[in-house]
């Protein structure tokens, strides 16, 4: 199960995620609350990751700023978990946008033609 961790003041630096199996997920502070997540978006994780995001949406509010630039490798399973969190945010007045990407997760929304919906513009790049 991806862990969250919630943020203190002070943005602390995610662990580190070099195993392959490894999901995990960070909350901080702001007007949108900043979920990191860290390790691989797939098929395997999926269920486990939508259902953290779901979780952070009812603790935290439907306004999420994703931070995906230390995600290894995401497929079409994980890009729909993001996509079903959009749908639930907006469900509820609130917004999910991807305010950092790796190369391998902008190249995966660039292919789906996805760029508007999650209001990516030029230099998200993590």
């Amino acid at each position: 199960m991806p862990r969250t961790d919630a943020w203190p003041q002070q943005r602390p630096r995610v662990p580190d995620c070099t195993e392959t199996a490894d999901l995990r997920v960070a909350v901080g502070p702001g007007p949108a609350v900043v979920v990191e997540i860290c390790g691989e978006i797939d098929i395997q994780s999926a269920t486990e990751l939508q259902d953290e995001l779901l979780r952070v949406i009812r603790r935290y509010g439907p306004r999420l700023a994703l931070d995906l630039a230390r995600v290894r490798f995401t497929d079409c399973a994980g890009l729909n978990v993001l996509l079903a969190t959009r749908r639930r945010a907006r469900l509820e007045q609130g917004s999910v946008r991807v305010v950092r990407a790796s190369p391998q997760v902008l190249r995966m929304i660039s292919l789906l033609g996805l760029e508007k919906v999650f209001a990516l513009g030029g230099q998200h790049v993590g």
